[in-house]
């Protein structure tokens, strides 16, 4: 077992975040820690670091384990390179700085060949000879290409130095991986990868995160947050839901029985309580009475916020067209040659990485801001609802405030009504909004768009700030939209499920695809540098009888290629194998630019083989 904890409390003042948590990790877990924000997720991985002290239960790490854990704060230092903070990690420079010395000083002072040995074995416990190698699978993985490595850490992004941080800690390889909202500031190839790579991983991984699709793919196992106790499911996140709904509705079931046994008995004791020949039997089930647990199930609050979108009127059948768009800021395009028709009814997904351009796409759309070329024609008849991306920029008023200014015909009861809707109740309406939670103006602004009845909707990154049931919550009122949605969103699992078209921005460019499953052959292509090809099917070679000359040449050649290709594969296996074994040299080691070299051709090795490897199975899958 590397973490266990047991009976784990914890409040700030007299609010209490953790109640009694209890939970265990083995050496592989990959558990999901899931509830809704604010119930005390982070505040658990305080306590498992040791930055907070519990006021009761224990945590115990398995003995020499040790733990990594992805800070909300970068931690990383700003004079440093991007390489030279990877090269940081397990102290591995001054490892390797340490054995250098140590080895120019062998020659005259023989007696410290065990200090060597001592500092050497610590270098091979890290992986240190594999160092380089390894550095580099990491950063280039992260979307650090080769030209950013010598970049100042003060130059970075807020969203690079999360990902250099996550690159670091990876590296460490530590038994126990904490991750707390790990998939923030990621692109989707960069997801993709970290995704593969945490499947994998060797240690135990307990991540926090609201993206669905990343906790489907991670995790075996779910430990849901509520009101301050934990309960374990060993099933990734989709699965716990069903099971987690289940237990519900028998736990509810099991209430609702006993209720009804209580207040029979109770009704038995006032009815019986006063004649002498039934006292006892009366005295009796109230005694049954007191030995019933009444206490209610924990029920979830989510399920009671309900935020639909009704269009006023349809529009024209052309809602949104886009004609040889170029989209930027002054003396900055973007992104060039943007061509779209959308349709009444349709759903589009714009994705891309950041800095590319989706959002100056809405504001063009939106005639903020003017287009550098081509033409923006919104259709007729059609009522725009935007929700922004920014939802911090709102006056400094309370949800009532907010709505009640913006439709006065409204009363207040009506206005409550509608924010208790959204999860807004009791004296939680007059909170004015610098005191609301991103996910608190998220719903606010789900109540305004109900209002608005648009026809055709515009969301630049809608689950931002959303918790995980939140999201579900906004996936069921998208899907049962009836009008046309044009939205900015990284959320691969609200792409998918929503059945979108794909824009695609990318270095300059714009490209469309039918659905999210055709964008990802083409990126999972671009990635292994297979050129774009239209899909077709290949003709397999005719089993059976072939008659005359041009037959048995065709079944030659297709022996030929295939027992090419089977030889090219072995070759390649061979040679990977070999190349892992040269860097494995320590003798290697001290030869930086033999060492670069060598996991430059391992990687043109893997990659040559992952090509072979597919055009193999493609001809000869049969």
């Amino acid at each position: 077992m590397v973490l266990t904890l047991q009976n784990i409390s914890f409040s700030y003042g007299d609010n209490t975040v953790i109640e009694d948590a209890s939970f265990q990790l083995e050496e592989y877990d990959r558990a999901g820690l899931v509830g809704y924000n604010g119930c005390g997720k982070t505040t658990l991985l305080g306590i498992i670091t040791g930055s907070l002290i519990p006021d009761g239960g224990t945590v115990a790490l398995k003995n020499g384990a040790v733990m990594g854990y992805l800070r909300q704060d970068s931690g990383l230092h700003d004079e440093q390179t991007v390489l030279g903070e990877m090269k940081m990690a397990n102290n591995a420079d001054k490892l390797l700085e340490q054995m250098r010395s140590l080895e120019r000083r062998m020659e005259r002072e023989p007696e410290l060949l065990s200090e060597y040995m001592a500092v050497s074995e610590k270098y091979e416990a890290i992986d240190g000879y594999h160092l380089d190698y390894q550095i580099r699978r990491i950063l280039l993985g992260m979307g650090f290409p080769e030209e950013t490595w010598t970049k100042s850490v003060s130059v970075l992004s807020g969203g690079e130095k999360t990902r250099l941080s996550l690159a670091k800690l990876l590296l460490q390889t530590p038994d126990l991986l904490l991750l707390d909202e790990p998939t923030n500031h990621l692109d989707l190839e960069t997801l993709d990868w970290l995704e593969g790579y945490l499947t994998g991983y060797r240690g135990a991984v307990l991540v926090v995160s609201h993206d669905r699709h990343f906790l489907d793919s991670v995790c075996n196992k779910t430990i849901q947050l509520n009101r301050g106790r934990t309960k374990t499911y060993p099933v990734p996140f989709s699965e716990y839901i069903v099971r987690r709904d289940n237990d519900e509705k028998v736990e509810r079931a099991h209430y609702e029985q006993t209720l009804e046994k209580a207040e029979k008995y109770r009704e038995f004791a006032e009815r019986n309580m006063a004649r002498a020949s039934t006292r006892n039997m009366a005295k009796s089930r109230l005694k049954m009475l007191e030995r019933l647990d009444l206490t209610a199930p924990e029920d979830n609050s989510h399920t009671d916020i309900k935020f639909e979108i009704i269009p006023d009127g349809e529009p024209y059948k052309d809602v949104l067209e886009l004609t040889d768009l170029s989209v930027g800021v002054p003396g900055l395009v973007l992104c060039s040659g943007i061509d779209l028709l959308l349709q009444r009814g349709e759903r589009i997904a714009v994705i891309g990485r950041n800095g590319y351009g989706k959002t100056t796409l809405i504001r063009t759309i939106l005639g903020e801001i003017r287009p550098i070329a081509g033409r923006v024609i919104i259709g007729g008849g059609v009522k725009i609802g935007v929700q922004k991306q920014d939802l911090f920029h709102i006056e400094n008023e309370s949800p009532l405030m907010y709505i009640w200014d913006r439709y006065p015909q409204m009363d207040q009861l009506q206005v409550r009504k509608l924010l208790a809707l959204v999860g807004f109740r009791d004296e939680e309406v007059f909170t004015e909004s610098s005191g609301l939670s991103g996910g608190e103006l998220a719903r606010l602004n789900m109540a305004r768009l109900s209002l608005e009845h648009p026809n055709f909707l515009i969301l630049d990154e809608p689950t931002n700030h959303l918790d995980i049931f939140t999201k579900d919550i906004l996936f069921e009122a998208l899907n049962t939209y009836s009008g046309t949605l044009f939205m900015v969103s990284h959320d691969r699992w609200l792409i998918e499920n929503l059945n979108c078209r794909i824009l695609f921005m990318d270095e300059g460019t714009a490209k469309l695809f039918d659905d999210y499953d055709s964008f990802r052959s083409y990126t999972q292509a671009s990635r292994n540098g297979q050129p774009e090809q239209p899909e077709q099917k290949k003709e397999k070679p005719v089993q059976g009888y072939l008659g005359g000359r041009e037959a048995r040449k065709q079944k030659a050649e297709y022996r030929q290629r295939r027992s090419q290709l089977e030889k090219r594969i072995e070759e390649l296996e061979q040679e990977e194998k070999d190349t892992e074994a040269a860097i494995a040299d320590p003798a290697v080691a001290s030869d930086a630019e033999k060492l670069n070299e060598l996991c430059i051709r391992l990687d043109g090795i893997k990659k040559e083989l992952a090509e072979v490897t597919d055009e193999y199975l493609a001809e000869f899958s049969d």
